[in-house]
């Protein structure tokens, strides 16, 4: 313990506090105390120390679209999961999108925290209070990235790989002929939203010239508005082909296809296999879903924080998760 003490810069009443988990010793102490006796194995089972609970702010959207609900459900996994590591995951939905209203909501729940998850999209206002939040606490960032903000970790798929293949998905659907393609996004704010446009774009422009982007519409993840979006485009665009919803609201696409009688004549790509999403395809309204798993997203985020204060073992899952591609004939059974 006296070696522990030496190594991690504080005093051997400071380690023995922490090994017994009587409180009172900072963050930082703490977790360099656990990390030290670990690394020079001290003999005891520093798993199961006794030390204060931990509590996790977690910040996302309601959980309306299935998305969130998944998002949602993880972190739920993840409380109950990471229990014994002393753990408490506190979520906080934001009362609307405006930039204001999620910095204020972000710094009150970052108040009494020990850590912080957040989902959101990048603007002055946001990225000024996670950065100032990332000072004191560790920051992760799941599904869009806010990398100027010194979080931590980003939990989430490749978004620039995501619009990659969604664009390659769009010229070989489309073909030789190609045609006017529309992108409706969620909020082109999020980092994660704006590097799928991006990419979608990139390769369409560079292999697929015969199909055109005509235009990047904002839903606001509001399922009412892809409709409407969708019908106003229609009557803008008489040539669209194609649609990439790169956010939640394929059901309200679909309701504006099917109106117009254009749901087996117009190319439809989104993401996240719903149960919406997989009946849009089975019916052929959608042609190609692209999936992470915001289920896994959340438990690993939560990891990555218990990982910063070394407690528990790491379940070597990757930060960058995975991307699956479901068309018609390959969707896995449903649950």
């Amino acid at each position: 313990m006296e070696d522990v003490a030496k190594a991690s810069g504080v005093s051997y009443s400071t380690v023995e506090r922490v090994l017994n988990g009587r409180g009172g010793v900072a963050r930082e102490k703490e977790s360099s105390v656990l990390e030290w006796a670990r690394k020079l194995k001290l003999d005891r089972a520093l798993d199961e120390v006794s030390v204060r609970w931990l509590r996790i702010a977690i910040l996302t959207q309601k959980p309306i679209s299935p998305y969130y609900v998944a998002l949602r459900q993880g972190f739920e996994l993840a409380q109950k999961s990471f229990e014994t590591y002393r753990v408490v995951c506190h979520l906080t939905f934001y009362d609307d999108l405006e930039p204001q209203s999620l910095a204020t909501v972000i710094n009150r729940a970052s108040q009494k925290a020990d850590g912080m998850i957040v989902v959101a999209y990048e603007h002055p206002a946001v990225v000024d209070a996670v950065s100032q939040i990332a000072l004191k606490i560790p920051v992760v960032t799941v599904a869009s990235d806010l990398p100027d903000t010194g979080r931590l970790a980003y939990v989430g798929i490749d978004n620039r790989c995501a619009g990659r293949i969604a664009g390659e998905l769009m010229g070989r659907f489309l073909g030789h002929e190609g045609g006017q393609v529309m992108v409706v996004a969620g909020l082109r704010t999020y980092v994660g939203h704006e590097e799928r446009d991006g990419a979608f774009r990139s390769v369409l422009r560079r292999r697929f010239p015969s199909c055109e982007v005509v235009a990047t519409v904002e839903s606001r993840e509001d399922e009412q508005s892809t409709e409407r979006l969708t019908r106003d485009a229609f009557k803008k665009y008489r040539e669209l082909r194609g649609i990439y919803n790169l956010s939640v609201g394929d059901q309200g696409i679909a309701r504006a296809l099917k109106a117009l009688k254009r749901e087996h004549s117009t190319i439809l790509i989104g993401h996240e296999l719903t149960e919406i999403s997989r009946s849009l395809l089975i019916e052929g309204v959608m042609d190609a879903v692209l999936d992470q798993s915001p289920f896994v997203e959340a438990v690993r985020a939560v990891e990555v924080i218990l990982g910063h204060y070394n407690r528990g073992a790491t379940s070597g899952l990757p930060l960058q998760t995975p991307l699956s591609i479901y068309l018609q004939e390959n969707l896995p059974p449903a649950l």
